[in-house]
């Protein structure tokens, strides 16, 4: 009997109005159709449908605020010169996009669901079209490493953080101008990287690492010196960061800057980082040291292969770079996203690596053994990250667009699982 039974491409796109889940695995499976992307992006615009806003319990999320702003601007019908004047001053708004889209979907509605689906529909597309910019690239047959790889490429920033919408819908756009940049010389794409600034202000610094970078030589061993010694330093001058952005910035970012700097919000940082339950700091321990490993290791065994290849040589040159100084910044108060953003770069680095190049080289026991351990490793974040996207997420997930708009959906699945045991 043959299990690859082919799918029409309008029964494919059909299957997310019926089983959206279905429709999930249809895009997975079939990456390498036309249409599978845009499937993975329609589901996409089905989780922010379903998007839990008002979770049992409450919540403090960002996304609870969009929503609360949503209702208020609707009974509030605020006019649009007050709703500009509010935009880029002290103490307002530094961003455009998410008070904006929130502004006008208030003018039509007060259902929190249109403003996530909105949101979905423009994360999902940048999200998709980077997820399928390294799909698209992969060899007939791959490695069980590539295959951990990409799963954990899909979980960098996935789509249940419209969340937090600003910051990681920025960063996708950011990545789909930058990636084919750094890749494959597409100088077109990098109009989206100065967009992604009116997403989120904090893409300045990726653009400036962006700009900085086509300067320094690109030369795998000093890199490689940089990310490791940036990796290891474990403090940094609070003050002179202070002063240095209070400096530079203009003052509608100033609150910002004093808001990201103070003792006590640096104090409330460094307690967070450092807590946690146990799976949450294994997670994070083994995702920092699995790539850091990782890439170690192709810049190091794969260095000559690396080289032979100008794209990928350029990739994880820039990675390198980027990640040297998002080790830095890592050390401020949410500075650690910039690590989610350099890894969309070096996790492709590593995937087209391993995929094509790998095989290349003879390697000895002791390296087989560790890179399986390594890839197995990488399941503990994988496992972690898929269980907060539980959150999220109630058994509206088993249903379809159309049911969801007739039930009232607020207890997340891990509420269930917990129940359960």
């Amino acid at each position: 009997m043959n299990r690859n039974i082919p799918l029409s491409k309008s029964l494919s796109y059909f299957s997310i109005l019926i089983l959206p889940l279905f429709s999930l695995y249809i895009s997975l499976k079939h990456f390498r159709k036309p249409e599978a992307k845009n499937i993975f992006w329609l589901f996409c615009i089905f989780l922010g449908i379903i998007h839990i806003i008002f979770p049992v319990g409450g919540s403090d999320a960002d996304g609870t605020r969009y929503a609360q702003r949503l209702i208020d601007l609707h009974y509030q019908a605020i006019t649009w010169e007050n709703f500009t004047a509010s935009l880029f001053v002290e103490g307002g708004s530094v961003d455009l996009y998410q008070p904006l889209v929130t502004y006008i979907i208030s003018i039509f509605t007060d259902n929190p669901r249109w403003l996530f689906a909105i949101f979905a529909t423009v994360f999902g597309f940048f999200y998709s079209r980077n997820m399928w910019f390294v799909l698209e690239r992969l060899p007939a047959k791959n490695r069980f490493i590539v295959w951990i790889l990409i799963i954990f490429y899909f979980l960098v920033c996935p789509i249940w953080q419209i969340n937090g919408v600003r910051m990681w819908t920025a960063l996708h756009v950011f990545v789909y101008g930058a990636l084919p940049y750094i890749y494959s010389s597409k100088r077109s794409r990098l109009i989206w990287c100065f967009i992604s600034l009116f997403v989120h202000f904090s893409l300045f610094t990726p653009l400036v690492i962006l700009l900085v970078y086509k300067f320094i030589p690109r030369k795998i061993t000093p890199l490689l010196l940089f990310f490791i010694i940036t990796f290891f330093i474990n403090s940094i001058d609070m003050e002179q960061i202070r002063t240095l952005l209070s400096s530079y910035l203009p003052d509608f970012l100033q609150p910002r800057v004093r808001g990201y700097t103070n003792e006590d919000y640096v104090e409330a940082f460094i307690a967070g980082r450092d807590g946690g339950s146990l799976l949450i700091r294994g997670a994070r321990f083994i995702s920092t040291w699995g790539t850091t490993i990782l890439l170690v290791y192709i810049s190091t065994v794969g260095k000559n292969i690396i080289q032979s290849n100008k794209y990928l040589c350029n990739l994880l040159c820039f990675s390198l770079f980027f990640l040297g100084i998002a080790n830095m910044l890592s050390l401020i108060p949410s500075g650690a996203r910039f690590i989610a953003i350099a890894n969309m770069f070096a996790i492709p680095a590593l995937i087209f690596f391993f995929a094509y190049y790998h095989e290349q080289k003879k390697i000895n026991i002791f390296y087989s053994f560790l890179l399986t351990i390594i890839s197995l490793s990488l399941l503990v974040p994988i496992f972690f990250d898929l269980r907060m996207g539980c959150d999220y997420y109630g058994i509206s997930l088993i249903l379809n667009p159309i049911t969801t708009f007739f039930i009232e959906d607020n207890t997340p699945i891990m509420i269930y699982i917990k129940q359960s045991f």
